[in-house]
């Protein structure tokens, strides 16, 4: 079997393996090393389809927990920030901008996790369009939409059940306008098609993997938010020692 097959299927599986665990991150895996094996331009539409595929059973299994509210609204929120977004990609150098994310996310990161009450007490329209726009401008500029509505809403006084179908809910309507997106650029070439095609079994069983994982979780009562927060403070020192030196 071709090694960039071998190599693909397992970042898939991995990225599957993080979103059925977490609900989120997929993309945050798969595309900085996917960009190392067949580039950026072929990488960013496999994590995409691969990223709205890895929704779909999530938002089916646990459509009961579902903050379909607070969801519509981070989406609403999204979609003309994916305009400022293209604006600042042509305008400003995109270490500005995941410096300027790296940052939020260490401080809202440490912030939660020294904090024993979550920040909101109920969600708030403003706040919550304001997080679905920041998210938008970031997926439209540097390519990575998730880290505001993760911290988001991991500061909501929600169960695990209820963040990780929101986040899934959210990304879900995201992605089919990002996959209809990369479709009308002719990014979706017979390559990326082939590589998908080539990953379905890894990332079922990454997929499978993850949501099992989550489920031991939750029967032994494992803090899913700090595990969360851990993850988010790490991706935040990561782009600002990433970054700082441009």
């Amino acid at each position: 079997m071709d090694t960039t097959i071998i190599l693909v299927s397992m970042i898939i599986a991995l990225a599957g393996f993080t979103q059925g665990l977490t609900g989120f991150g997929s993309a945050l895996v798969s595309v900085p090393l996917l960009s190392l094996i067949v580039g950026a331009q072929t990488a960013v539409p496999i994590a995409g389809i691969f990223g709205w595929l890895v929704t779909l059973p999530i938002v089916w299994k646990m459509r009961p927990s579902i903050q379909h509210r607070t969801g519509l609204i981070l989406f609403v929120g999204s979609i003309p920030a994916s305009f400022v977004g293209a604006k600042l990609l042509a305008s400003l150098p995109s270490q500005y901008i995941l410096l300027t994310m790296g940052a939020v996310l260490i401080v809202s990161s440490v912030h939660s996790l020294r904090s024993t009450k979550p920040l909101f007490k109920k969600t708030s329209i403003p706040v919550t369009l304001g997080a679905g726009f920041t998210s938008g401008m970031l997926g439209a500029s540097v390519g990575e939409s998730g880290p505001p509505v993760i911290a988001y809403t991991s500061m909501q006084p929600w169960s695990a059940d209820q963040i990780k179908s929101t986040l899934a809910f959210f990304f879900m309507l995201q992605m089919i306008g990002a996959n209809i997106s990369f479709w009308n650029e002719g990014l979706i070439t017979d390559e990326v098609l082939s590589h998908v095609i080539s990953a379905l079994p890894a990332f079922a069983v990454g997929l499978a993997g993850g949501m099992v994982g989550y489920h031991f979780l939750q029967k032994y009562k494992i803090n899913y938010h700090h595990i969360v927060h851990c993850f988010l403070l790490f991706m935040g020192c990561a782009l600002v020692f990433k970054n700082v030196h441009f």
